[in-house]
């Protein structure tokens, strides 16, 4: 399964979370949360020329429901919100959205009996 959450930035601060998302602090952080939780980081993903309703979306590999309870107690995690809180990035004037996805050969169709 795929958790994605997607989020606004706020003006002129793109530049600053870019820089940091390809930072080694970012890496470490990313590695720790995979390491105690499971859920592996795939990456942030910006819409290209503004196609796209978000700013950012980052997209996560979760193995189960269960893997969410540990993200949920994770410290590395509570590390990763304190930062973006301290870089001052997300436009929260404007809600964002959370999704959990799953392929195509994953997901369960229901269709009416004939």
């Amino acid at each position: 399964m795929y958790w994605v959450s997607s989020y606004y930035i706020k003006e002129n601060k793109a530049g600053d979370l870019q820089r940091w998302l390809l930072s080694d602090e970012a890496k470490e952080i990313w590695a720790a949360v995979e390491k105690e939780t499971g859920i592996h980081y795939m990456g942030s993903f910006w819409p290209v020329l503004g196609f796209g309703e978000y700013d950012v979306e980052d997209w996560w590999e979760v193995s189960d429901w269960a893997t969410l309870d540990k993200f949920r107690e994770a410290q590395s995690m509570d590390r990763l919100y304190q930062k973006f809180f301290e870089l001052d990035v997300l436009d929260q004037s404007r809600v964002g959205s959370t999704r959990m996805m799953r392929s195509t050969g994953d997901v369960r169709i229901f269709e009416p009996e004939k």
